[in-house]
């Protein structure tokens, strides 16, 4: 056999639920490798994680390659009948069947926002980070007209970036070809591998490096054009100490006023055309906000829509529960930054909770708008699937218990009624939107 395997979860194949979760190892043998793992069921794919610890494998199989041959593949299946497909993916860019199940998977009669589904139903439909409905291109949104003529608050954003050139050349376009506003961009690479460098320099030397161009390496410009058109104004391939470090950088690259605006967009995801204008202009018409953010539209590899979050307002008392805040569509205030000593980098994972529940404590005014701002890519190699089965449980256990006072089990947590309310709007947001109703 050119794979081994063992699947640990789910015990029983007969009674699925919508909400599957597969957890096992897998490893390949004769020097082969494996990349990644899928379920597939027709057009619906969900995408797994691949390299999780799993120990006590390798202690029992000497031949297991090394410690790290844990999968799991987290999301929501069809009703009805259906056949699923578990496949490994090679390193010759092959897929290798491990299971096949044909299922029947019951169809759920209450709606979520009645009352039906638990906690994990109302996390997998209401947040999902995998594939909801088969993919299909990103739709537009549609942004209010601008208010009233008041002066726009400047924007200062910054990417943090790792091998990410897959994706990258999405992440700048989205900032930099947005009308209307005015930005200074910079972008923190951390010394890539791949040809992340080339792409950023290709887009400094179309911009801001005209004056000279094929000599930049690194530039940075400290005024920002009053032509309102975003700008790399500064960028830097150089080794660093992980992303918070590098969005700290790229910071420090920045300039502005008490109440301009910040903000960070990590290198595989990106904004909607339209989101910076309509983000400085509301701004603008409330100087009494000091922080803002929107509904996410989760995206594949192709930068094909495969879901979307549906947020309710924000309420700062669940925030202290459970980080439900898109990190990408996230802009603030400078005096706010300031204020609280900008990002805490002994964070891998949950940087952007500790920021806002700091925030928060500070006495910030925080306010969800009812538009999708920006797109976050699932893709295998992303930090949020690599990390969240090490560093990140910890983390958000650590700023759970901080922000508490006490330690607070996960069972406590899935049946605490604030968070149950809040999915369950956020469930009757998604069925105004199906009927064509945009929820304040």
């Amino acid at each position: 056999m050119l794979i081994e395997y063992y699947i640990d979860q789910p015990g029983d194949w007969k009674h699925p639920t919508r909400c599957v979760i597969i957890r096992g190892w897998c490893f390949a043998r004769a020097g082969r490798q494996v990349r990644g793992i899928r379920l597939r069921t027709g057009r619906h794919v969900l995408a797994g994680v691949v390299g999780l610890p799993r120990p006590d494998v390798k202690a029992a199989l000497p031949e297991a390659p090394d410690d790290n041959t844990g999968f799991e593949i987290r999301g929501t299946l069809p009703a009805g009948r259906i056949t699923l497909c578990l496949e490994a993916h090679l390193d010759d860019g092959s897929w290798a069947q491990l299971v096949e199940r044909t299922v029947r998977i019951k169809r759920q009669w209450v709606p979520l926002w009645l009352g039906g589904g638990d906690w994990t139903e109302l996390m997998f439909f209401q947040m999902p980070a995998h594939m909801a409905y088969p993919a299909r291109p990103v739709r537009p949104e549609r942004f209010p007209a601008p208010g009233p003529a008041s002066v726009r608050p400047k924007l200062s954003i910054v990417t943090p970036s790792y091998n990410q050139a897959r994706f990258l050349d999405e992440t700048i376009r989205s900032v930099l070809e947005q009308p209307d506003v005015a930005c200074e961009y910079v972008v923190q690479d951390g010394g890539s591998a791949d040809a992340s460098a080339e792409i950023i320099r290709r887009f400094a030397a179309d911009g801001a490096g005209r004056r000279e161009q094929g000599k930049i390496t690194t530039e940075t410009v400290p005024e920002l054009s009053t032509s309102c058109t975003p700008r790399l104004v500064a960028w830097e391939s150089a080794p660093d100490k992980g992303q918070s470090d590098a969005i700290v950088r790229a910071f420090a690259k920045t300039s502005g006023g008490p109440d301009d605006v910040m903000a960070w967009i990590n290198s595989d995801d990106y904004y909607l055309p339209g989101t910076l204008a309509y983000v400085a202009d509301y701004f603008a018409g409330h100087p009494d906000v000091d922080v803002l953010y929107g509904n996410r539209i989760v995206v594949d590899e192709e930068s094909r829509e495969i879901a979307r979050w549906f947020l309710p307002a924000h309420d700062d008392e669940v925030l202290r529960l459970n980080d439900f805040v898109p990190q990408e569509t996230v802009f603030w205030r400078r005096r706010l930054w300031n204020r609280v000593g900008g990002l805490d980098t002994s964070f891998r994972f949950a940087v952007d909770w500790d920021l806002l529940l700091r925030f928060s404590a500070a006495g910030a005014r925080i306010v969800r708008l009812p538009y999708f701002l920006a797109c976050f890519r699932v893709h295998p190699a992303q930090k949020t699937s690599a990390v969240m089965h090490s560093t990140g449980q910890q983390e958000i256990t650590l700023l759970r218990e901080r922000t508490q006072g006490r330690p607070f089990p996960p069972h406590e947590l899935e049946r605490d009624p604030r968070l149950l309310r809040y999915l369950r709007k956020s469930a009757f947001r998604q069925f105004l939107w199906a009927l064509g109703i945009r929820a304040p």
